[in-house]
């Protein structure tokens, strides 16, 4: 979730309760004021009605409610409480032919002879119901219309206070560190994305200094590397054919030969490793893997021959992806020269194809440990002539490109790489 829409939503949680709130106290308030109102009315009509009592002894007959929405009723002789009694209740209206809400007002008074009576006021609220009813209507949609004319406005500033923001994140989303294009943060009005944006540049600069200066490490220090092993295996070898030498010190000259090989192989696979991982193959282009799949065991056939192993293609689906063609080879290669080196003479390797997989079945008499296979210089204790890093090459590529790699082992050892969907 995005951070504006974060922190709005919260907003509009939070005005959701506080005008609520504030809405439902407005509404208890202006209740209580018409109540009030209605029983002003009905006090002043007490006073009125009491005092013509004493005057016109006549008005003490009226049993029912009449014109003048009051009736009195005369009581027993008795200590009453003569204290005002409120009620809101519903009565038929002939008008309406429906039940309306009243207002009652009961107190007791005694006449001129000091005889007690009842009096029963009544006063209509229909008016007042119906501004209430409407008062709750207004309320409901200025509670509704605050609330999303503040989250709109809100929105529309918040996207405003934090284009900056996205801007920035979308150039360092963009940045590839080697390319040569420096970063460049976005101008903002806001004092703290303008800091952001600085320390972002200088730490991207200081990085691309740091990247700069590590690759021409690398890579000077592999060309050193690579000089000095190439003259000592040329010398081994003019030694070797110019010599008559015994054969226990041939052997041992076989020895340091194919030790100096091994560090030529691993010396390039760890320059490899490092462009991989410092990002340095950046062409990409759709890649058919069926294709691929076709010249690589056409290109391994003379090594598989060799050891009498025979390798059979399933395609079961086309599969594409794009990535850089040089580390996809790589990336195959390196599963078929592993499968061929570790697997018996006279077995067969199976490579399947699936739309969104590829999979290498080869011989093997034990499985290996499934969570350290890909791991850099690990080997086969057996192969002294393994580097130990070309599925490490595998699982580096399969990083750099959101590709799965995974082993399992059920009497033979199978290799998948699982590719995302298309």
């Amino acid at each position: 979730m995005k951070l504006r829409n974060y922190t709005l939503r919260y907003l509009v949680i939070a005005l959701l309760g506080v005008i609520a709130i504030w809405a439902g106290l407005f509404y208890a308030v202006i209740l209580e004021e018409v109540y009030d109102n209605i029983d002003d009315g009905l006090k002043n009509s007490k006073i009125l009605i009491t005092r013509e009592a004493f005057s016109n002894e006549k008005i003490l007959n009226t049993p029912e409610f009449g014109i003048n929405q009051f009736k009195i009723t005369p009581l027993p002789k008795g200590d009453y409480k003569y204290k005002d009694k409120f009620i809101s209740t519903f009565e038929f209206m002939e008008y309406d032919d429906d039940d309306e809400p009243v207002r009652l007002l009961e107190t007791v008074f005694e006449d001129a002879k000091g005889d007690p009576h009842l009096l029963t006021i009544r006063a209509s609220m229909v008016e007042e119901d119906e501004l209430l009813e409407d008062l709750l209507t207004a309320l409901v949609a200025l509670y509704l219309m605050l609330v999303v004319s503040i989250a709109l406005l809100n929105q529309i500033i918040l996207r405003r206070a934090w284009k900056s923001f996205y801007q920035t994140l979308e150039r360092l989303k963009s940045f590839r560190l080697g390319t040569g294009s420096g970063f460049k943060a976005p101008d903002s009005h806001i004092e703290e994305f303008r800091v952001l944006g600085r320390e972002l540049e200088a730490m991207l600069k200081r990085n691309e200094e740091i990247y700069t200066s590590q690759k021409q490490f690398i890579e000077n220090a592999s060309h050193e590397l690579q000089t000095p092993l190439a003259i000592s295996l040329n010398k081994l070898e003019l030694f070797a054919e110019n010599n008559n030498l015994p054969e226990e010190q041939m052997m041992e000259l076989g020895k340091i030969s194919d030790t100096l090989n091994r560090l030529v192989r691993l010396n390039k696979s760890l320059l490899m490793l490092s462009k991989i991982e410092n990002r340095q193959y950046a062409e990409e282009e759709d890649v058919d893997f069926n294709a691929l799949t076709l010249q690589l065991t056409d290109d391994f056939t003379d090594l598989a021959e060799y050891k009498n192993i025979t390798m059979t293609i399933v395609p079961k689906a086309q599969l594409y992806y794009k990535m850089n063609k040089g580390l996809a080879t790589t990336l195959l290669s390196n599963l078929l020269k592993n499968a061929i080196v570790h697997s018996q003479p006279g077995s067969m390797i199976e490579i399947t194809l699936e739309k969104n997989a590829l999979s290498l079945s080869n011989s093997g008499n034990k499985a290996l440990d499934g969570k350290a296979i890909f791991n850099r210089f690990y080997r086969d204790s057996h192969n002294d002539q393994s580097t130990g890093l070309g599925l490490s090459i595998v699982q580096s590529i399969a990083a750099t490109y959101n590709l799965t790699p995974a082993y399992f082992f059920d009497t033979k050892h199978n290799f998948k790489i699982i590719f995302p969907e298309r």
